[in-house]
């Protein structure tokens, strides 16, 4: 039996499949701990790209004690969610599709509600850096894929996840960049989708005051991205910004991503009202508190 609230609430198995629950004499028969997750203080947390990088850094801080999130796992590929899921029974909802399509954002609120009963919160860190070209030569159609999949694919999800973050005063980090405020060579497209990024977490902020919002800058971690920059983009860039990431990987200089991994999901667990709207980058002095320790 588990004893919640000085003795108020008691949860009792009363069969392999059952539970009840008893709060001030009132006792209700349970067919899944789905219901009883917020009570128990589970967490119930949306993480878009999640399959490698940042987005696993933080799937993993999520799911693993003393948190023990219920975590829904959204990215193109699926064997990393699956591998999760396998890793951690119980605690994993995964959906691998196009985020660019309003449908799997939609359906990935639908499954945290259908799987585990709320949604607390969510982190939009799904993106991608091509196009990098100038504006000279710039693919509007490339340019519009990047919108589709860094800013365009938060809205479905929170039009559809709005009613529930309200209900459990909830939490929504998106994942930034320094590129949003320092003109990088090419980085025209990247750079202005968490620009605009940055304003829809400020716009959110003020529209729903019952949900938190915050705009985190990662700074430069030793990611895919970053190989894409060395190995990739070298030709498209000016060549003393390619050196500077040339020499961030040799000076060892490159932060793991579970550094400002770790912040985000510090933040969306007891971050203040206060720091709602904001943006800042992850080793900001105001941050100091939620970086693990």
């Amino acid at each position: 039996m588990i004893h919640l609230f000085k003795g108020l609430v008691q949860i009792r198995r009363i069969s392999e499949k059952s539970l009840a629950i008893e709060l001030c004499g009132y006792q209700q028969d349970l067919t899944s701990i789905t219901f009883i997750t917020n009570l128990l203080g589970m967490p119930v947390v949306i993480v878009t790209g999640a399959s490698r990088g940042m987005g696993a850094a933080m799937a993993r801080k999520l799911l693993s004690a003393p948190i023990s999130a219920k975590v829904v796992l959204v990215a193109r590929t699926a064997e990393p969610l699956k591998a999760f899921a396998d890793e951690f029974p119980g605690q994993v909802a995964y959906l691998s599709g196009d985020i660019s399509k309003d449908e799997t954002n939609v359906d990935a609120v639908k499954l945290a509600i259908s799987k585990f009963g709320a949604l607390d919160g969510i982190v939009f860190n799904a993106a991608i850096l091509d196009p990098i070209s100038a504006v000279a030569k710039a693919d509007s159609a490339a340019w519009k894929k990047l919108y589709d999949i860094n800013f365009f694919s938060m809205l479905p999800a929170l039009r559809e996840a709005i009613p529930h973050l309200k209900a459990s005063k909830g939490k929504v980090i998106f994942v930034s960049s320094g590129a949003s405020h320092h003109y990088f060579y090419g980085w025209g497209a990247y750079g202005s989708s968490k620009a605009a990024t940055d304003h829809l977490a400020a716009t959110l902020a003020a529209e729903e005051p019952d949900i938190f919002t915050f705009s985190l800058d990662p700074g430069v971690m030793d990611t895919n991205m970053q190989i894409a920059l060395r190995e990739t983009h070298g030709t498209e860039m000016k060549p003393s910004e390619h050196e500077r990431f040339l020499s961030l990987k040799t000076d060892n200089a490159l932060s793991p991503p579970s550094l400002p991994g770790g912040v985000a999901i510090n933040l969306l667990l007891k971050a203040p009202k206060e720091l709602s709207g904001k943006t800042l980058r992850f080793s900001d002095e105001k941050l100091a508190e939620f970086v693990d320790k």
